[in-house]
């Protein structure tokens, strides 16, 4: 039987950031991505939803200051990050990050999956500056989705 999540090839450039501070427009993961990008990253979340727990990683572009300045609630990132892995538990409810050094480690289940697709799928289309439920807690940090820039 053919492994789908295995042979897929990221395309297009994804950023993931989050600020420093604690400021309440700041919290949280904040993503961009160009076109390509996007729909690469949606359809690895085809090729998971559904299946059995699998996982991938995906290369991170370094966030620059035309990223930054979309959003502009600063003008530097916490952290830098290089790599983010996708880990897929069809149970999991939540959408969580959680950072380790350079590298991030997303948990997602079927649960919010579609919605995390949604997301790109509305970045590809152009759409920004909205944020999706990660948790029911609503003390819990949204992630922010962001237009691309345009940068080279």
């Amino acid at each position: 039987m053919r492994d789908f999540v295995s042979e897929w090839r990221q395309e297009g450039r994804l950023f993931v950031w989050r600020y420093p501070g604690f400021r309440q427009a700041w919290r949280g993961w904040h993503f961009t991505a160009d076109p390509v990008g996007c729909r690469s990253v949606r359809n690895l979340l085809d090729r998971m939803f559904g299946g059995e727990a699998c996982h991938r990683t995906l290369r991170i572009e370094p966030v620059t200051e035309a990223v930054l300045r979309v959003p502009n609630f600063g003008d530097k990132a916490a952290g830098v990050f290089t790599k983010l892995r996708i880990d897929y538990d069809p149970a999991f409810q939540d959408l969580r990050i959680v950072p380790d050094g350079e590298a991030l480690t997303m948990t997602i289940g079927d649960r919010r999956l579609r919605k995390l697709a949604a997301a790109f799928a509305q970045m590809e289309a152009g759409g920004g500056d909205f944020g999706i439920a990660t948790s029911d807690n609503n003390k819990a940090d949204p992630w922010m989705f962001w237009w691309m820039p345009d940068i080279e």
